[in-house]
């Protein structure tokens, strides 16, 4: 039996995927979480296989999630869509896996299977995206990455700062460099980059 912890903000979609692992026979939900810190506490006392985890969750990122979790259980990532961008940073901080939301039950099944297993599993159509893809946004660090994406949503640098938990002054230095690195003179022009470039949905 494959143990899995589910991290997901989303009752709906927490319901649907024990739904699914109760239908698979051998996968089975043994622990949820809607944060990533109630997350991590909880994972202390499990014993699991692999930890089934949305990429963006409301107190960490799905990057910063993976380098936290204790002795390093298989994760499979569950993201919004095809960005290209978010995979090659999570695949780099120790992802096995990557789904989009719009898969279909038995990709999920497929690819707990996959991951538990300790084989890499990438979305229909995403891997030549996330291996050979080329975007501007490859150049930034992980926190650049971030602040970038926050900054073209439209958060200001202390909502970023909390959102972070950095200084103010440790914002303003990533946006400088990011705004050097991407080529860009303002917010406006980020934010146009990052739909281009599909950091933004």
């Amino acid at each position: 039996m494959i143990r899995v912890f589910a991290v997901d903000a989303q009752p709906l979609i927490r319901a649907g995927l024990r739904w699914i692992a109760h239908q698979a026979g051998d996968i089975v939900v043994v622990g949820e979480a809607d944060r990533a810190e109630t997350a991590l506490r909880a994972l202390i006392a499990l014993e699991i296989d692999l930890v089934l985890c949305s990429t963006q969750l409301p107190d960490l990122d799905g990057v910063d999630f993976l380098r936290r979790l204790p002795a390093r259980p298989w994760v499979l990532a569950l993201a919004a869509g095809h960005d290209g961008i978010l995979p090659k940073h999570l695949f780099a901080a120790g992802a096995r896996g990557y789904l989009s939301y719009g898969c279909t039950p038995a990709a999920v099944v497929r690819a707990v299977r996959e991951v538990a297993a300790g084989r890499r599993y990438l979305d229909d159509g995403l891997a030549s995206r996330v291996l050979f893809g080329d975007s501007p946004f490859d150049r930034l660090s992980t926190r650049e990455l971030e602040v970038a994406r926050l900054t073209a949503r439209g958060d200001g640098i202390q909502r970023i700062a909390v959102a972070l938990g950095m200084a103010d002054s440790t914002v303003r230095t990533h946006r400088s460099r990011l705004f050097d690195k991407l080529g860009v003179r303002s917010d406006a022009a980020l934010t146009r980059l990052a739909l281009e470039h599909g950091l933004l949905p």
